[in-house]
């Protein structure tokens, strides 16, 4: 038996065991107590975990992303939820200065009462729509700004959005290996730009897509169905990311050979779907058409 190489499941498997939930009890604690807005997740115990801190997307916060958080926590992730920048006219480079600190936060605090620990090595940031912009500004090299790089482990864009004109040339910066999820019909439009922001970003980048997913399908509606365990996410939408996002972390992060297909670009995953930035084509219209309802020209 000495030598012999485990054989990893093939990827319906794990797919279907990571949309389960893990094997670890989850707490909750606020970030106010290190002076920030926000809630941070993880399991109740462990040394030298992995951590990722995660930004919200567009008129959003970290409440509406309870059960995803929680998801990745009972997996041994700890994960910590800014939520500044939640307002109509948000900052993406405000939300990448506080998801800066969040990872400093998940670095050098001692969390759960002193009964868990981060591996300083293996802290990742993560953002989801508007928030996917400040994670990349975040992950970016920011020393020509007189700031110290945080040289996150990995980079994750869930169903990017647009915001400034610098975005693009500053993700070219970003080193740090990447995984961008797009929902079908977002890859190139308005409101989407995962295909733009997989060609831009200076490190590996693993582009998926997720046909049936909608780019606003993660964010929970808390009301009175979700004291009965309904959150009002969209339930394809949300099955499929948290797979994706664990599968993605417990490799980048956790260094789990088993989850090791999650970080190959050319391997298909459940709903989600390879992509290859190379091949894919751009959208046929311009973005104000695809707005106005306008009809691609026929072949």
């Amino acid at each position: 038996m000495f030598g012999k190489k485990l054989v990893a499941p093939p990827p319906d498997k794990l797919m279907a065991e990571l949309t389960r939930r893990g094997p670890n009890k989850v707490d909750r604690g606020d970030l106010r107590i290190v002076g920030m807005s926000g809630q941070i997740f993880g399991p109740r115990t462990g040394n030298k975990l992995p951590a990722v801190a995660l930004a919200h997307d567009w008129l959003a916060s970290s409440p509406r992303y309870r059960d995803l958080v929680y998801h990745l926590a009972s997996w041994g992730i700890v994960v910590a939820l800014p939520d500044s920048q939640d307002g109509v006219f948000p900052s993406d480079i405000e939300l990448a200065t506080d998801l800066r600190a969040a990872v400093t936060v998940l670095r050098s605090v001692r969390l759960g009462n002193g009964a868990i620990s981060v591996d300083p090595h293996r802290v990742g940031v993560a953002g989801h729509g508007f928030g996917a912009a400040a994670a990349v500004r975040a992950a970016a090299d920011t020393v020509l700004l007189g700031r110290p790089p945080v040289e996150p482990r990995s980079l994750t864009a869930l169903f990017p959005a647009p915001t400034t004109a610098d975005l693009l040339p500053t993700a070219k910066t970003v080193t740090a290996q990447s995984l961008v999820l797009a929902a079908g019909g977002q890859l190139d439009s308005m409101t989407g730009n995962a295909l733009a922001l997989a060609e831009s970003l200076g490190g590996d980048v693993v582009l998926r897509t997720i046909e049936d997913a909608d780019n606003r399908g993660l964010l929970e509606k808390r009301g009175i169905k979700s004291l009965l365990g309904v959150n009002g996410a969209d339930k394809a939408t949300h099955r499929a990311v948290r797979a994706q996002l664990t599968g993605y972390l417990l490799h980048t992060l956790g260094g789990d050979d088993r989850y090791a297909a999650f970080s190959d670009s050319d391997k298909t995953m459940g709903e989600a779907v390879a992509t290859s930035a190379d091949d894919a084509e751009p959208a046929a219209l311009d973005h104000l058409s695809q707005l106005l309802g306008a009809k691609p020209p026929k072949e």
